[in-house]
């Protein structure tokens, strides 16, 4: 049985790679701002391979966008390379679909997929910037991103998991599905179990609102 743990890697990984290569078999897991969400997937990894933590580097990398530091955290390991394959395709991550076994699974594993894809390529409303006056508007909604050759299979695929919960999504541009209303928001938040400390902005955003869940 596939634990909870592998299947929120496996979205997580929508934010790293797995390069075609020879004999040293690199594994990036996922890139990130947050060092600290790197290092708890890297203990998350260690438990889940039975490979030791330390065989997890996190690497600092300079994002030209946003002008700031970047972390990658990779590992070296024939292991990990070869049972992730199973899963995606080593090379393009953008011909990249839902793992069959992710499609499988149940409701509450395809969760743990949302969360970890969240995590890596999502965001929402930040209530410090509209506070601050860094953005002149503010709406609740939050969003995640996935760029793909096709149709987008990815995030049809997660629109269909967040339908089963009653949450309602939108997908814009065949690259960016929008969650938005207090109402979405909410169940989002309740139902999909992000580590991400932008979970954090998503409780202030609907604390700002008026429509933190009771249990939150």
């Amino acid at each position: 049985m596939k634990s909870a743990k592998l299947f929120y890697i496996l979205g997580a990984m929508r934010d790293g790679s797995l390069p075609k290569c020879g004999s040293k078999k690199e594994v990036s897991l996922a890139s990130d701002v947050e060092k600290s969400w790197l290092e708890m997937i890297a203990r998350m990894a260690s438990e889940e391979f039975s490979i030791p933590y330390s065989r997890f580097k996190v690497y600092e990398v300079w994002d030209v966008k946003s002008k700031q530091p970047c972390f990658r955290l990779k590992i070296y390991s024939k292991q990990v390379y070869e049972l992730l394959s199973k899963y995606y395709e080593p090379g393009d991550q953008l011909s990249w679909n839902t793992p069959n076994a992710v499609r499988r699974a149940s409701t509450n594993a395809q969760l743990e997929y949302v969360a970890g894809f969240f995590d890596a390529e999502g965001g929402c409303r930040r209530v410090d910037r509209f506070q601050s006056n860094i953005t002149r508007t503010m709406n609740c909604w939050l969003s995640i991103f996935c760029r793909h050759a096709g149709a987008n299979e990815p995030l049809w695929f997660i629109r269909k998991v967040l339908m089963k919960v009653g949450v309602v999504s939108h997908i814009y541009d065949n690259d960016e599905l929008v969650v938005t209303g207090k109402r979405n928001v909410a169940r989002f938040y309740e139902r999909v179990p992000s580590r991400h400390p932008k979970r954090e902005r998503l409780k202030k955003l609907l604390s700002f609102y008026g429509a933190l869940p009771a249990n939150a």
